[in-house]
């Protein structure tokens, strides 16, 4: 509690709500948010007839702020994070015909230049998005076959790595 004291001493404090939970009921409830906030989104999105996209990125502790969401205007935006250690989950909602990967590598380009965080941060590179080059060597020396996660980081998905 004491980083969360420190947090609100520099803010405003009538902008902030916390909300200490009351024994295991709230706790586990608390916990059960955190799995179904992105699967009830995906959720509304189908409901509504909407496209959306979800991701996880890394603001730094010294102030990083919250994207600016540049380009299509998202019809739904919802954001919710790792108090203690700056990650952020957020889920966007766009209308039927945007490019929602344009968008999804804009968001990307903006954490990391504009906040100076990363993206993706907890959830890895997968398919979607080119690890830096010293990942990707580290990644071809623990697995030279390329047997184990093909495809990632903007590696060939090729065995050994071929084009």
């Amino acid at each position: 509690m004491s980083r969360m004291k420190e947090f609100i001493s520099k803010h405003d404090k009538d902008a902030i709500l916390i909300h200490e939970c009351q024994g295991k009921s709230e706790d586990l409830g608390l916990t059960a948010f955190r799995f179904v906030a992105a699967p009830a989104f995906r959720t509304w999105c189908v409901g509504e007839g909407t496209q959306g996209i979800s991701v996880d990125y890394a603001l730094p502790k010294n102030g990083g702020q919250a994207p600016l969401v540049k380009g299509a205007s998202p019809l739904k935006r919802m954001r919710y994070s790792h108090f203690g250690c700056n990650v952020v989950h957020e889920d966007l909602a766009y209308p039927v015909g945007v490019d929602v990967h344009a968008e999804k590598m804009t968001l990307k380009k903006t954490v990391e230049e504009q906040s100076k965080g990363k993206l993706p941060a907890e959830h890895g590179h997968g398919t979607e998005y080119v690890a830096p080059p010293e990942t990707q060597q580290r990644w071809k020396k623990m697995d030279p076959l390329n047997v184990f996660n093909p495809g990632i980081g903007g590696l060939s998905p090729q065995y050994r790595y071929r084009d």
